[in-house]
């Protein structure tokens, strides 16, 4: 039997046993426009609820700002699934050695605390800022080498034990 033919006796079968038949198109692109991303998103949402306690998905920042409300620095991320995921941290190297970026971090987690949430991650490249959170508490707990291509990518973590210190 040709491909015609069985594609036809296919979609007669689905339409018998109650399918519609449909046709569906692939898109890829870059730089694709936000409602969409956040389509997936919502959906990957929806699917992942159904088997989490936690449904709570909360953006966070903290910012510096020098005397002409510059952002000098700041650290972003997300509480999802009772962890704080740090996302970006970068200060301006003008002002790096200061303890800007500690306090940053300090103020990240405090918010994710503030909620009961008291697991961190976040990824580091080798050519960032491995040792600096090794500093504040974190742990390696995965290596992807040449990621990006001649670096290693370092994924951490820090727990809190609310008993009285980090584990």
């Amino acid at each position: 039997m040709n491909s015609e033919k069985l594609s036809l006796k296919r979609r007669l079968s689905d339409w018998l046993g109650g399918k519609r038949a449909r046709t569906l198109h692939f898109e890829a692109m870059e730089h694709p426009p936000s409602d969409m991303t956040e389509k997936v998103l919502r959906g990957l949402m929806t699917y992942n609820n159904q088997f989490l306690d936690s449904k709570l998905r909360v953006p966070v920042g903290v910012y510096v700002r020098d005397d002409a409300g510059r952002i000098r620095g700041g650290a972003t991320g997300q509480i999802a699934w009772d962890w704080l995921h740090v996302e970006l941290l970068w200060v301006d190297d003008e002002l790096r050695s200061e303890g800007i970026g500690s306090r940053l971090l300090a103020q990240i987690e405090r918010m994710a605390l503030s909620r009961g949430v008291h697991r961190f991650r976040l990824s580091t490249a080798s050519f960032q800022a491995r040792e600096f959170y090794q500093k504040q508490g974190y742990e390696v707990f995965a290596v992807l080498e040449d990621s990006p291509p001649g670096h290693t990518d370092y994924s951490m973590k820090k727990i809190i034990d609310l008993s009285g210190g980090e584990s």
